[in-house]
């Protein structure tokens, strides 16, 4: 059985994991909450993104970001699906949550209409939400759904992730911690390049 500091050790860069709100407490490692996380969030995946989704299913608005979150992982957190009442050691101040995900929304469609290509839509998509970072964790899975739906609904190749590399201390995840960095000082280019890199073939 794996030393429960190792199980549970915070990668860094990473939202801590408050184990007190998981559903299921028969899960003991880290290894056995990715397991779990992983089967809930396909399910969501399977749903979007195995063909184009009809816009009525994908309406971008307030409401429906949150619900995206509770379905992929509404079997394994309490808190799904739920905007945080509590800071965390990133994202804005949790009072402005709400109207910076409903800014999000607004802000979003206007995108293309400056010329702005479909990939830098999803790649700013993706930033915005792990900036607002609405949920006590899985933002950035949450966010890179969102940037994958958006490309699919445009009928767009998606961007398959190295989730396991980018959960975990790796290459692929110092880049993308960078990436995000960058993106905070306005430079979206490494982000872009990342998605890009990663586009399905």
């Amino acid at each position: 059985m794996e030393p429960e500091i190792d199980a549970w050790r915070v990668v860094a860069g990473e939202t801590p994991i408050d184990r007190s709100h998981l559903k299921d407490r028969s899960i003991t490692t880290r290894r056995e909450l990715c397991r779990a996380e992983a089967l809930n969030i396909a399910k969501a995946f399977v749903k979007y993104l195995s063909a184009v989704p009809a816009k009525r299913l994908t309406p971008f608005d307030y409401s429906w970001l949150l619900r995206i979150h509770k379905e992929m992982f509404c079997d394994v957190w309490t808190w799904a699906g739920k905007p945080r009442q509590v800071n965390l050691n990133m994202g804005v101040d949790w009072p402005l949550v709400p109207e910076q995900i409903l800014s999000l929304t607004l802000d979003l469609p206007s995108w293309g209409q400056f010329g702005m290509s479909l990939l830098e839509q999803a790649a700013r998509l993706h930033y915005r939400a792990v900036w607002i970072h609405p949920f006590m964790n899985g933002n950035g899975r949450w966010a890179r759904l969102l940037a994958n739906i958006w490309l699919r609904l445009h009928d767009s190749p998606i961007v398959f992730w190295p989730d396991e590399s980018i959960g975990q201390e790796s290459i692929i995840r110092s880049e993308y911690i960078k990436a995000l960095k960058f993106a905070d000082q306005g430079d979206f280019s490494p982000l872009l390049a990342l998605h890009n890199r990663h586009l399905e073939q």
